[in-house]
């Protein structure tokens, strides 16, 4: 099997064309690459101080036409594991097509970053530190796991095209993520900025604490347990379900457009309505543009550290502490019996009631 020694490099760059990677990375008291096909042809190139190398991995065998077209030739599967030792600080991959699984326990990896264009991501593990510089993933096609044990990472930035990603135990100071198609799931993790662009897709956000957000998608549901006591949100969106789980039971801000008949919100604490924000805003303010689809915010109370697991209320909220301020109105006056029941009934209809639904909404509420 060829080696390639590359025990004097504290960063490493990787760069594979024309066949599709088998790609395992790991901690190895010696760093250095194996690759079992001798018709992979592999080039380096050394900085002048020999602690910098590109490594250059190309697959030159095939027909005349996948040579011609640039086709084909990716769908040579080649097994390539990488060890690296401590001195490894910064890794980085340009992969035409590759299946990764990356292992960064007992490495000291300070800036990890994936470029491929189709393959399946499997990342575990953390560095000694417990903390990363930068960690970026840029994919075309594939399904993304992710899981740092609770690493510190400064700049956390995923990019793709098509595929679920699965994220767990992150804690990030920035999060930017970019997607075209795929769900994502973020769980018992901690974001201090999110920022979230989504053309189709759920969102999936949970036992996780998010400070300040911003996320734009065309279609797909939302849900984010738990938005910090102080949150900043905003929410651009064409079609979606959206639940809000936050922190204190403190009045919430609201700012935006939630369109009448398409869109209803829903909440167990006061919304105050406003007009605008400052442009530095501060505090339990949640800023919606929502074509279509329904918006619940539950306010709960925590029992001690959030950011432990167990210190959230369990359950949904029952009763009338979810109804909008529309319907809350509604039963209020006919309570007070400053309108009639048919009048009830009536401005029910408004909302979107049928006249079954809005007999058995009253029904229900002994009216």
């Amino acid at each position: 099997m060829p080696k390639l020694d590359l025990i004097q490099a504290k960063s490493i760059k990787i760069e594979a064309r024309n066949f599709h990677g088998d790609i395992k990375i790991q901690y190895a008291p010696v760093t250095h690459l194996e690759y079992p096909d001798s018709d992979v042809e592999v080039k380096t190139v050394w900085n002048s101080d020999n602690n910098s190398v590109i490594v250059y991995m190309d697959y030159e065998k095939g027909d005349f036409l996948s040579k011609f077209f640039s086709f084909s030739r990716t769908f040579h599967e080649v097994p390539v594991n990488l060890y690296i030792n401590e001195e490894v600080s910064d890794f980085k991959l340009d992969l035409s097509a590759a299946d990764l699984n990356i292992i960064l326990n007992s490495t000291n990896v300070d800036v990890l970053s994936i470029k491929t264009s189709a393959g399946d991501l499997d990342i575990k593990g953390s560095p000694n530190s417990k903390y990363m510089e930068a960690f970026l993933v840029d994919t075309k096609a594939g399904d993304v796991t992710i899981d740092l044990e609770g690493t510190n990472i400064d700049e956390f930035k995923l990019k793709s095209a098509a595929g679920d990603f699965d994220i767990f135990n992150i804690k990030a100071t920035k999060g930017e993520f970019s997607f075209a198609s795929g769900d994502i799931l973020i769980e018992d993790s901690k974001i201090d900025d999110l920022c979230m662009s989504m053309a189709s897709g759920d969102i999936s956000i949970k036992k996780s604490v998010i400070t300040n957000a911003k996320i734009k998608t065309a279609s797909g549901d939302i849900l984010i347990d738990s938005l910090s006591k102080n949150f900043y949100c905003e929410i651009d969106s064409a079609s979606a379900d959206i639940e809000l789980i936050v922190q204190g039971k403190d009045e919430i801000n609201v700012v935006g457009a939630i369109k009448r008949f398409s869109s209803s919100i829903k909440s167990n604490v006061d919304l105050i309505q406003k007009s605008e924000v400052s442009s530095t805003p501060k505090g339990r303010i949640l800023k919606v543009n929502v074509m279509s689809g329904d918006i619940t915010i539950r306010g709960i109370e925590l029992k001690e550290d959030p950011e432990k697991e167990g210190q959230y209320e369990a359950g949904t909220p029952r009763g009338d502490e979810l109804l909008t301020a529309e319907e809350k109105k509604i039963l209020e006056l006919l309570k007070e019996e400053k309108i009639s029941r048919s009048f009830a009934i009536e401005l029910l209809e408004e909302l979107g009631y049928s006249q079954e639904e809005a007999e058995k909404f009253l029904k229900d509420r002994g009216l």
